[in-house]
Formats: structure tokens, sequence, C-alpha cells
């Protein structure tokens, strides 16, 4: 893969804003022409949102993460524009190949090498069974789901499209019910990204978020043993699930459902019904779908 950066475009002065010098963009007035302004938003929020210590990330994700603060989609022609006129600026770099990836320019002149880092205590695989019956047991209980309403476990790490990297969470968590006198029915589904010790970076937050494309809560599950030396990333870790309504769940001790700590609860995703629908309709055998279903269109409680 070829890092590329380009220098820094020359700036003029239109009216009252300091522009990069481009013919794809046009300031009558001192005032933007409302597509320029959309692009200048997103040009903000892609800077904003890029990991100051210039990780790449790739277009598809950050598109999601901007359709997020935005709470609307945004055109390609408006992305491609902001995320070119980045470049010809020299604020961002790009990665060729993979779907393409874009970084911070500016943090990668003074980006160290990564060192070698020992391997985690537990693989991510051996985590995997403690998760499951945390979710089933302890964070069941907290939800407090009534006893006419229903709900269901499933590993889907190995469910989904084979190319869909960012689709598929390592468990998700599916309730259902309905209520006594409001109207209709409730279905909340929940993701969980499985990360080992040091495993997490900016890069499995963004991937917790970009499976809330399909969910309506994002969680990202760090084992972080104590007196683990990557217990130094927790702060940021948890500033960025924060930031992007992300939750995070800390493993102390994977033996131990007491040893699981809701660091952080996520915000709810207004994810469209289509989407968690076809989502679940992949994931989901007939039992399980059958099961949902029951609970949905049963009688009140």
């Amino acid at each position: 893969m070829r890092r590329e950066v380009k220098p820094h475009a020359q700036k003029v002065q239109c009216g009252i804003f300091t522009c990069t010098a481009t013919p794809r963009y046009v300031c009558l007035g001192g005032y933007f022409s409302m597509r320029h302004s959309s692009v200048g938003s997103v040009s903000e929020l892609i800077t904003s949102l890029l990991p100051k210590d210039g990780t790449p990330v790739l277009n598809r994700v950050l598109r999601v993460m901007i359709a997020r603060e935005l709470g609307r989609s945004v055109d390609d022609e408006v992305y491609e524009s902001a995320r070119d006129s980045l470049y010809s600026a020299g604020v961002i770099g790009r990665v060729r190949g993979q779907g393409g990836q874009i970084f911070l320019a500016k943090s990668d002149a003074k980006r160290q090498p990564d060192k070698a880092e020992a391997p985690s205590r537990r693989a991510e695989a051996d985590l995997m069974k403690p998760l499951e019956r945390f979710l089933q047991q302890s964070f069941i209980r907290e939800l407090d789901i009534p006893k006419h309403g229903t709900w269901l476990v499933k590993d889907t790490s190995r469910l989904g499209p084979p190319l869909a990297r960012w689709a598929r969470p390592d468990f998700i968590l599916v309730t259902a019910m309905r209520f006594r006198f409001m109207p209709g029915a409730q279905l909340d589904v929940y993701s969980f990204e499985l990360k080992a010790e040091n495993g997490a970076t900016d890069l499995a937050v963004y991937e917790a978020l970009a499976q809330t494309r399909f969910t309506h809560f994002g969680y990202l599950v760090w084992h972080l043993p104590e007196g683990s030396k990557a217990e130094a990333r927790l702060p940021e870790i948890t500033a960025q699930c924060g930031q992007h309504g992300v939750g995070l769940i800390r493993i102390h001790d994977p033996d131990s459902d007491n040893a699981f700590e809701t660091v952080l609860d996520p915000v709810r995703k207004t994810t469209p019904a289509a989407e968690v629908d076809g989502f679940l309709e992949q994931r989901l055998d007939e039992d399980e779908r059958m099961k949902l279903l029951s609970a949905l269109d049963g009688a009140r409680p």
C-alpha cells in the first residue's frame, strides 16, 4: 500500500472567508454557495472524526460516522469533494487499496513506528464463551425484560456476507415485547464487538459504531486486566466511545461475571427498520424468528 500526502495548497481571501484555491469551488460576495457550505461542514467532520494519531480509517466507515453526526446520509459527490479538497490542501493523506482509507496528514510525520506489543493474555476466541455467559445472565438481568417479553443471544461472528467485515458483530442480543397500554410492540437489537487485551484501538471503536448501521445499540467489549499496560489507552478509548454513542464494557476477569464492568452506556441509534429487518433475516434461523414474532404479535399483557 502507498501512503500519499500532498503539499499544502495556497489559500486566497474571498470576501470574509479564507478558502483553499481550487477550481472546484466558487465564492460569491464573501458567501459560499449552499453546496460549498455542505462540503465545508463535511470537511470539518472528517478532520474532527479522524484519529489524531494518524491511524487510517476506511472511507465507508468514516461515512457512517459522518451520517450519524449529521442525522442523514451524505451524497457521494459531497463526501468525495470534501475528501479531495482536504487531500489537495495537505490536511489528510490517503492509503490506496482495501476500500480506500484516509488519515490526518499533520499527525503522520510525528507518528512513531508501532512497538511490538506482548501477546494478549487471553485470545479473543477464548473470551467468546465468557462473554456469551455474561450476556445471557448478568446483562439480561440488568435489562429487566418483562415476563411476557422474550430475548435471545447469538454468536454472529461468522454470519452474514463473507466480505462484510464491518457487519459481523461477535454477538447480538435481541429483545422483543409488547406493552399493556401503549400501542404496538418494541424490538431492540444490541451488537457487541469483542477485543482482546491489546486489540482495543480507534478502529475497534469505529467497527462497533459501523455495526449500528443494522442495530440500535453498539458496544465495544474489551478484556483489560488490572495492571495491563493497555490501561494507558482506557481514557482515550472511553472518550472515543462517548463521542460516537458506543457503549464500553470492560472485562477485568473473564472467569467472573462480577468482573464485567459497564464503563459507558450506549446511545440508542435511530436505525431504519428495513436495515434492522434485513440484518436479522440473514442471521436468525426459523425458530429464532418465530420466537421473536410470537412476542411481537401476541396479545397484550
